[in-house]
């Protein structure tokens, strides 16, 4: 099976010494889903951070897409985040924008125009069941709609791995099931999940194994703890 993102022996110390992550290995195969689970300060956010290469490990591997991020330069690992969405813990969305607007000023920075711009929008309008809402404003939106839209800017455009920080955070146990569906979806579409939560029900609730993915298995839970990752 491809693996998406492989974490191996991961270990992060803060310059006081402080050991936040130790001993970290796991692995997310391509189209695959994993949920990483902690309380808050247990280090979800620095995980997805060493991910991208926004801060270094202070010990381990971590391979994104078969690329060695430690060893990549800026430029190189630029072009590697194009192939991954992130959705961050207060996501990048203008309020007084257009669901669509929103979505058309990601794609024109990235260059993206004419027929390409709009196969793209539309893909992640269906995607995220927001073709109805295209010309809502965005800060009007429920806080669900809102967390799809996140992840709409997220997959804009078309990424092998979508990274989303603690998105069920601000959601009702319905909307929880309704963007787990959402992200779901994209799993379908061949896009491969790394999601964090401090609800410790939720992998039981969606049925992800406790341990991450083996084998053939593509479904898996990762489990931090405060202060050391487990």
């Amino acid at each position: 099976m491809q693996v998406a993102i492989q974490v191996s022996e991961l270990r992060f110390a803060t310059e006081d010494g402080v050991l936040v992550l130790d001993d970290i290995s796991f692995g997310v195969p391509r189209e695959g889903f994993v949920l990483v689970v902690g309380p808050p300060s247990s280090g979800k956010t620095l995980l997805l951070k060493l991910i991208l290469r926004e801060l270094p490990p202070s010990g381990g591997q971590i391979l994104l897409i078969g690329r060695n991020v430690a060893r990549l330069s800026a430029k190189k690992v630029s072009r590697l985040r194009r192939r991954v969405g992130y959705v961050p813990e207060d996501p990048p969305i203008v309020e007084d924008r257009t669901v669509v607007g929103n979505l058309l000023f990601k794609l024109r920075a990235l260059g993206l125009r004419g027929e390409e711009l709009e196969e793209e929008l539309e893909r992640a309008l269906d995607l995220t069941q927001l073709a109805g809402l295209a010309d809502e404003p965005a800060g009007e939106l429920p806080p669900l709609e809102q967390a799809r839209l996140a992840v709409a800017l997220a997959i804009c455009p078309q990424p092998v791995v979508l990274l989303a920080d603690d998105p069920f955070r601000p959601l009702s146990a319905a909307e929880t099931e309704r963007l787990m569906d959402t992200l779901l979806g994209l799993q379908s579409a061949g896009v491969a999940l790394l999601a964090t939560t401090r609800n410790a029900e939720l992998p039981e609730r969606f049925g992800f194994p406790p341990h991450p993915p083996k084998g053939e298995e593509s479904w898996g839970t990762v489990y931090l703890r405060q202060g050391v990752g487990t």
